[in-house]
C-alpha cells in the first residue's frame, strides 16, 4: 500500500499536467485527448500508425 501511494501521486500529477497542456496549447479537451490516445495505441505497429517512440513525445 505504501509503494502504491508513493507512485500514484506523481502519475496523477503528470496526467493532469498533460490534460492542461493539451487544452492550453491546442485547445483539445480531455475526451478528445483520450480518444486520440486510444486510437494511437490501436495503430501502433501498423504501417500508418505511430511508433512507440513518437507516442512518448
Amino acid at each position: 500500500m505504501d509503494a502504491t501511494l508513493r507512485t500514484v501521486a506523481p502519475l496523477v500529477g503528470a496526467g493532469l499536467d498533460r490534460l492542461v497542456h493539451a487544452k492550453l496549447s491546442s485547445n483539445v479537451g480531455p475526451l478528445e485527448l483520450a480518444a486520440r490516445a486510444a486510437n494511437s495505441l490501436e495503430l501502433v505497429g501498423d504501417d500508418i500508425g505511430p511508433t512507440v517512440v513518437t507516442m512518448l513525445e
